[in-house]
């Protein structure tokens, strides 16, 4: 047996002993989510340290070997709580090495609120920074996102003052790719040798991101043969997923451990949450659009449909008063929200359709109202002949200043006096709008995040949005 075979065989004995290590301290909860992973080492070059596409864990000799087993035993749990919060079926078109950074920003701020990292040792590598704590990983994204683009724009400013001429730029250009294609020779062959089992696998993972030097990563999800699943295939990875979280949450508790109440939260997140805000909503819309309601039985449409929320019950249908009336959407298109969108018009427009609602206008707004290549701002679906939110699309991105969609209400919307409310969805993060331009309706702030845009802004009602309520490849239905 040669040496690296017996680094290899050491390193592996290592993961099992920590794993088995979380059994016995009472951690059966997080160990039931460890234990189903395999192993699978990687070269070094492939992955630096370790990290899971919710079935594997890959790991490097080098990394595992070099950890203590204070260090590989919070590296475990990192992972599983990566597969708890089903960050290798949520990635969607998100940048690879950004989510990476954001979820392992959430998930050891979950793991210092339980204690998790006093109790355990963290790895030097390991990402953690107290003001990302109590944060999801969708909003830590939106955070990363928006910096990385800002300092991206900061440095085409500084490129473009700095233009040293053609002569010169030929000559670093010249000068840099040399030096790098022989870095990179002797890098191939420092990184020579047997191949490890699980390279293949690892390399053709389109959701692994360039850089893996950070301890405990996430890679997409994938199929049997290795390629990237289908819709149908995510929902039913995060239909089964749910039901390991819930079976782990289960024995968390039966056993009494503390920190594996972590499972109970998302299981609470998922089942109790999304209830409620939808409820909040509903309330919402049946205070401003007072009809009658009949407790004939409804057609099958108006039959709610969602799991979590009141499955199998017969809600009263709604009685259309004559005189009709319209829902008001005004949508904050910054970036952060372009994620939730699907998700909240699937939501919004489940909820029209019970109750009753005939008519939906939409706009969107940046720090301006967008008008269609008509020159409509209003974007409007008729409910009542089949139409659907999901049918149309978001105009405008950047900045945010919400005060344009009460301008348009108040004073360029000629059938205003049809609006019976407006539900203004946003990521929270826009200057307040000052109490001259409330409308002469009722207005329902929908946010992401309760931050001091929706805090100072001097009318309307909030309701929180949990992001991770708004996913629309979730399937909530069990």
């Amino acid at each position: 047996m040669d040496k690296q075979t017996t680094a290899s065989k050491v390193a592996e004995h290592n993961i099992v002993k920590a794993r088995t290590s979380i059994i016995q301290k009472g951690h059966l909860g997080m160990a039931s989510m460890i234990t189903p992973l395999i192993l699978k080492e990687v070269s070094k070059d492939v992955c630096s340290t370790m990290a899971t596409d919710g079935t594997h864990i890959f790991w490097c000799e080098s990394f595992v070997n070099e950890s203590s087993h204070e260090e590989l035993e919070f590296v475990l749990m990192h992972e599983a709580l990566h597969c708890t919060w089903a960050h290798h079926l949520r990635r969607n078109d998100r940048n690879p090495e950004l989510w990476n950074i954001a979820t392992d920003y959430a998930i050891n701020g979950e793991l210092n609120r339980s204690g998790s990292i006093s109790y355990w040792k963290m790895p030097k590598d390991a990402l953690y920074d107290s003001k990302y704590d109590g944060k999801t990983a969708d909003e830590i994204y939106a955070i990363l996102l928006q910096e990385k683009d800002q300092k991206d724009q900061e440095n085409d400013q500084a490129d473009n003052s700095s233009d040293d001429g053609d002569q010169s730029d030929g000559s670093s250009d010249g000068s840099s790719d040399g030096s790098s294609d022989g870095d990179s020779d002797d890098q191939d062959q420092s990184n020579g040798g047997d191949k490890k089992d699980g390279d293949d696998l690892a390399n053709a993972n389109d959701g692994k991101p360039s850089n893996t030097s950070q301890a405990g990563g996430v890679w997409d999800a994938v199929s049997q043969d290795g390629k990237p699943l289908t819709k149908q295939e995510n929902i039913d990875a995060q239909r089964e997923l749910a039901n390991k979280v819930r079976l782990a949450d289960s024995m968390s508790r039966s056993c009494g451990s503390g920190y594996d109440n972590s499972f109970n939260r998302r299981v609470n997140e998922i089942d109790v949450e999304t209830a409620n805000y939808l409820e909040k909503i509903q309330d919402w819309l049946v205070s401003v659009f007072p009809d009658q309601t009949s407790w004939n039985r409804p057609h099958r449409n108006h039959i709610w449909k969602d799991s979590t929320y009141k499955k199998g019950n017969y809600l009263p249908s709604r009685v259309s008063s004559v005189m009709g009336g319209t829902l008001a959407i005004g949508v904050d298109v910054s970036g952060s929200t372009s994620y939730y969108m699907d998700g909240f018009m699937s939501q919004i427009q489940g909820l029209v359709e019970q109750c009753n609602i005939e008519k939906v206008k939409v706009c969107w707004c940046s720090t301006i109202v967008h008008h269609d290549e008509e020159g409509n701002y209003w974007d409007e679906v008729d409910i009542s002949a089949g139409e659907s939110l999901l049918d149309i699309t978001p105009r405008g991105g950047g900045g945010t200043e919400l005060t344009p969609i009460f301008e348009l209400v108040n004073n360029y919307t000629d059938d205003v006096a049809d609006l019976q409310g407006l539900i203004v969805f946003t990521d929270g993060e826009f200057y307040p709008v000052k109490t001259k331009h409330e409308p002469d309706i009722p207005v329902l702030w929908a946010t992401i995040d309760m931050t001091w845009g929706v805090d100072e802004s001097e009318f309307g009602e909030a309701i929180h949005l949990p992001p991770h309520c708004l996913r629309s490849d979730l399937d909530l239905a069990s």
